[in-house]
């Protein structure tokens, strides 16, 4: 249960934090963090961001779509199939998490708020503030509607930019690929293969097995294989790089006539989210078999992450001796309540520490008293919310 405490305000911002039962007493003194608050700019943009998300909910594939067609002229289409391999990612998002993709301004950096790597407030508190990233898109408006990047979102299709330790995932040995029984048959020199590594490979002809347990369903930036050659008939070597790179000069494995079969295990780097994710080249015509033991992508858990704020409706005229109750905007879903702060106008009055009132717990109420004997004035209330895995 929660306790009132009250605090003195004239004409600033007081941020509260949710007292519990063993805080303070009622009706003594609290200390609060006074600033300068939001300003009217930042509040309307954060009635926007809240608009949006509205939208969003009314019609998450729409939305998805219209994201999507900004994004689609800015990739190679030879590499990323936006549609079937993104798009059933994108459709489990939640709104709040579609939003903050659309405010980035790259490409990884999208991916990586859609599939959860990375907190979405980190950017929709960005456009709140008015901090976004010179070239990315802004809340403007289109067919009456706020639209995210609506003035171009400047992508980048560059994966793999970003520095970022990677979590390993072993699996037990799944054989992804076998050219033997594939249906592009042996691997012939001057004309690179591309292998897709995720569970849309099982249905795409290479060879391996129908089925495994583990094999994610989208393609990471690097993969733990063992890789294995067979039927050739003169020496040779083979090379392993990322679908949609250039081949190095480098080989992953060499072999000789000597041995009936030859195999190297280690790690190979991927396309993260791209429609396949290793392309193999060979010097001499041989069969290749690829078992997937494992597969490395980004760490989740930004639980700490950026704290938005959600301005709610202006509570006006209150008169002297008046309470009113001002409402932050309600946190959306991947976020929880935190705290919460109310701006208020002239005059002098008191505000009494707020508890969560809502039955959802996700929105800050605030009770605000104008103890005036001659001032009429109005406060917002705002929920504080913090990003959630």
């Amino acid at each position: 249960m929660f306790k009132w405490a009250k605090a003195w305000v004239v004409g600033v911002t007081v941020v509260l934090f949710v007292i519990g039962a063993s805080g303070t007493s009622a009706g003594q003194q609290v200390q609060v963090d006074v600033g300068k608050g939001m300003n009217q700019a930042a509040i309307q943009r954060s009635r926007a961001v809240q608009a949006e998300l509205a939208r969003i909910e009314a019609n998450k594939e729409a939305f998805i779509d219209e994201m999507f067609q900004r994004w689609a002229p800015a990739l190679d289409p030879t590499l990323y199939d936006i549609w079937t391999e993104l798009k059933p990612i994108a459709m489990e998002a939640t709104p709040w998490r579609l939003l903050g993709a659309s405010l980035t301004s790259d490409f990884p950096s999208a991916l990586r708020v859609l599939r959860g790597k990375v907190g979405p407030g980190t950017y929709v508190s960005a456009f709140v503030d008015g901090r976004l990233a010179s070239g990315s898109g802004t809340m403007a408006t289109q067919a009456g509607s706020p639209v995210p990047g609506s003035t171009g979102i400047g992508i980048q299709a560059d994966i793999g930019t970003e520095a970022s330790a990677l979590v390993f995932t072993p699996i037990a040995p799944c054989r992804m690929v076998d050219t033997r029984y594939a249906t592009g048959g042996i691997v012939v020199p001057a004309t690179p293969r591309a292998f897709d590594l995720t569970a849309d490979g099982f249905t795409e002809g290479q060879g391996g097995q129908t089925s495994c347990s583990g094999i994610p369903t989208y393609s990471h930036k690097a993969w733990a294989v063992n890789i294995t050659v067979t039927g050739y008939s003169a020496l040779g070597h083979l090379t392993v790089y990322p679908y949609g790179g250039t081949l190095p000069s480098t080989s992953f494995m060499n072999f000789f006539t000597t041995a009936y079969a030859m195999a190297n295990a280690g790690t190979v780097t991927g396309c993260a989210g791209c429609s396949n994710d290793i392309r193999i080249a060979v010097s001499t015509p041989t069969h290749v078999i690829i078992d997937v033991v494992g597969y490395y992508e980004e760490a989740t858990g930004f639980a700490t992450g950026t704290l938005t704020d959600f301005a709610g409706t202006q509570v006006t005229g209150i008169g002297p001796g008046d309470y009113g109750v001002a409402l932050g905007g309600a946190c959306p879903a991947g976020t929880v309540i935190v705290s919460g702060a109310v701006d208020t106008t002239s005059g002098m009055g008191y505000v009494l520490a707020a508890e969560q009132t809502i039955a959802s717990g996700t929105t800050w109420h605030q009770v605000v008293r104008n103890i005036s004997t001659t001032n009429t004035y109005s406060a917002t209330a705002y929920s504080r919310c913090m990003d959630v895995q």
